[in-house]
């Protein structure tokens, strides 16, 4: 597992910097509340579904981006806080099995 992710709030900031446009300008025109950016790009905040797909929407991205930075984010974070007991945790028994899987439906 990675040992460093990026909160979706550093990638959001270095495009606005990039782009030279505030976090409040960004807000107005994807109408969401000008301290939801301002939280993600504090890190105080996390990106939800209706946020990725706004950021998706302007960007130019696909949503699912902004939530894979979040999801990694958290997995990392996780790892960091709680892995070493987490993997002193008892697993299941090896037995056959055929692989999990799980399909979305349409």
């Amino acid at each position: 597992m990675l040992q460093h992710a990026a909160h979706p709030g550093e990638v959001l900031k270095e495009e606005l910097d990039e782009l030279g446009i505030t976090a409040a300008e960004l807000a107005r025109q994807i109408e969401v509340p000008p301290n939801r950016l301002s939280q993600i790009i504090n890190g105080k905040r996390a990106v939800t579904g209706d946020t990725a797909l706004r950021l998706g929407h302007w960007f130019k991205t696909d949503p699912q981006f902004w939530m894979n930075l979040q999801a990694q984010f958290e997995l990392v974070t996780a790892q960091k806080a709680q892995g070493e007991n987490i993997q002193a945790l008892p697993t299941r028994a090896v037995q056959e099995r055929s692989v999990i899987t799980y399909q979305v439906m349409d």
